[in-house]
């Protein structure tokens, strides 16, 4: 098991302040868990295990961990980092450590309901007849098939995507689609959905930098939030407060692991996300 310095006297400190033994139990995993990481992730506490070798750098390095690794929930992260400070503060104060690497770590912002896109999916055929790029149109249609960005963007995903059922408003933009593709497609003699523009590029495929410069354009436009990943997660929560699920719901769900799931479940009911 990982050592937590001067854990005694912090849970001493602890039996002053009243808590809970719920409360008792989360700041032990918290420590739990940041010591685990830094000692893997920090060659100088890997040989000293001495606090003092304990920086900010590495509380940071651990937020973005739970962040982008873990994918937990702003409400957790922050109740993680919550406790390191009040434990960093502590050893600050019995003079045990001359810093307290916590001091400049920012919380993370909860979003609200209002910062999700929704609107894009509950309006769909609208947002499909916009003056929009046709790449933002298309990946918006994609994801409200239920695939991700990073599918949408794989070599080949158009195969699948041809397999897949379209209403009359989706037709409608399919072949708008496809006149404003076709000279690419020849260009380039390639099928997948996302081609380049630069017919001076290494390769046919559009560049994920290249889509996201036309959703920032489109984001500015609309004063929505059209990033890939903003886009998905609306999806999904959508799907979450849907009874009856549409097939399109049902296969995003259905292609989520426990841990996904489970984040996205946490999201909803942080930001109160209903429809």
């Amino acid at each position: 098991m990982v050592k937590i310095p001067y854990l005694s006297g912090f849970e001493a400190y602890l039996k002053t302040r009243n808590i809970s033994p719920k409360a008792h139990t989360e700041y032990m995993n918290s420590l739990t868990d940041f010591f685990n990481y830094t000692i893997q992730h920090n060659n100088d506490y890997k040989i000293s295990e001495d606090i003092k070798d304990v920086h900010e750098m590495d509380v940071r390095l651990f937020k973005n961990f739970m962040l982008e690794n873990l994918q937990l929930s702003a409400s957790t992260i922050n109740k993680v980092i919550s406790n390191l400070n009040v434990y960093f503060k502590y050893l600050f104060g019995v003079k045990k450590t001359p810093e307290i690497p916590t001091l400049n770590i920012n919380s993370v912002t909860v979003p609200k309901q209002t910062d999700f896109p929704t609107v894009v999916f509950l309006k769909l055929p609208e947002y499909l007849k916009m003056d929009l790029s046709i790449y933002t149109r298309l990946l918006i249609l994609i994801i409200s098939k239920g695939f991700n960005y990073k599918e949408a963007l794989k070599p080949d995903f158009y195969q699948k995507f041809q397999q897949l059922d379209f209403d009359t408003a989706q037709k409608q933009f399919l072949s708008q689609y496809r006149d404003y593709i076709e000279p690419y497609k020849t260009f380039w003699d390639n099928d997948n959905l996302f081609l380049s523009r630069n017919r001076g590029a290494n390769t046919p495929l559009l560049t994920v930098s290249a889509l996201h410069r036309d959703l920032k354009r489109d984001s500015d436009a609309t004063k929505l939030d059209l990033a890939p990943k903003k886009l998905y997660t609306t999806f999904i929560l959508l799907a979450l407060s849907t009874k009856e699920l549409s097939t399109d719901q049902q296969r995003a769900l259905d292609a989520l692991d426990t841990p996904s799931l489970m984040y996205y479940r946490r999201l909803k009911r942080e930001t109160n996300y209903d429809i």
